[in-house]
C-alpha cells in the first residue's frame, strides 16, 4: 500500500471544517448516495481510503490518500496537485509526498480484565 500525503498550514477552523464537510459530501457521492462534485472520478477509482488530520489550534491539516500501488499513489498526487482547496482558509499547501506503508497493524494495548 502507498499513501500520498499533503500538509497545509495557515488555515482557519471554519474554512477547514467547511472543506471537510465538502469532502464528506463528495465521498458519499462515490457510494452513489449523492453526486460527487469536488473529487475527480479517477481519484475515486484509485483511492481506497482518505484521512484528514486536523490541528485546530495551529490551523494545520494533513490529508492522506491511500492507494494499492505506487503508480496509483503517484497518479493521485498528480490529480491532487492540480486541485486547490475550495476555501482559501484551508491554508497553504507546504508539502506533498508519496510514501510506501511499511507497517499498518492494529494494536490492542489493553490487557484482558
Amino acid at each position: 500500500m502507498y499513501v500520498r500525503t499533503a500538509r497545509f498550514e495557515g488555515g482557519n477552523v471554519e474554512s477547514i471544517d467547511a472543506e471537510i464537510d465538502l469532502l464528506h459530501e463528495s465521498i458519499a457521492g462515490w457510494a452513489g448516495r449523492a453526486e460527487a462534485r469536488e473529487i475527480p472520478p479517477r481519484l475515486a477509482e484509485i483511492a481506497h481510503r482518505i484521512e484528514v488530520l486536523v490541528d485546530r489550534e495551529r490551523g494545520s491539516v494533513t490529508m492522506s490518500v491511500h492507494c494499492d500501488s505506487e503508480e496509483d499513489a503517484r497518479e493521485a498526487d498528480k490529480i491532487l496537485r492540480s486541485m486547490s482547496p475550495t476555501y482559501e482558509g484551508w491554508g497553504k499547501r507546504v508539502s506533498a509526498e508519496v510514501y510506501e506503508v511499511a507497517l499498518d497493524a492494529p494494536v490492542n494495548l489493553r490487557k484482558a480484565a
